[in-house]
């Protein structure tokens, strides 16, 4: 591969040069977000159903940041699927992203996995790369929060 002068090709994207790259991101998003640094915040969020043992059958993975929930990895086991866990989870997961301030929530997901589950629970399809992997697409969807009931 034939790079242009003055560009290096790393192999560790995780490495020191990589957490420069990292660090001056954020540098950058502190500055244009001088005004509101707490948005900058990130509040982890892990959801987990387990079964009578304590398996791990089904987890939501996300942040809220910016004032978003960012689900990340979303995941119920087979066995599960159909059941309402997958809605109880969201659910507890919007609700905690609600209480933080949160105005909504985002994900990506692929074709090949639940988008019909995210479409059900008033997600909107905001974004799509046909091809990602081949023969299947790549979605992004998004959620506005209405206002609290009650």
């Amino acid at each position: 591969m034939s790079l242009a002068a003055g560009i290096e090709l790393v192999p560790d994207n995780k490495g020191p040069e990589a957490q420069a790259v990292l660090a001056g991101l954020a540098t950058h998003r502190r500055a244009a977000m001088a005004a509101r640094p707490e948005a900058l915040e990130a509040h982890p969020l892990c959801f987990l159903r387990r079964d009578a043992g304590g398996v791990i059958r089904a987890g939501l993975v996300g942040e809220v940041t910016m004032d978003w929930l960012f689900i990340d990895k979303f995941w119920v086991d087979e066995s599960l699927r159909g059941q309402g866990t997958g809605s109880a989870l969201l659910a507890a997961a919007e609700a905690e992203a609600r209480r933080l301030g949160a105005v909504g929530a985002h994900l990506y997901t692929s074709s090949f996995q639940a988008p019909a589950f995210y479409r059900k629970h008033g997600f909107q399809e905001i974004g799509r790369l046909e091809g990602r992997p081949r023969g299947h697409h790549r979605l992004w969807f998004a959620k506005r929060f209405g206002a609290p009931a009650g």
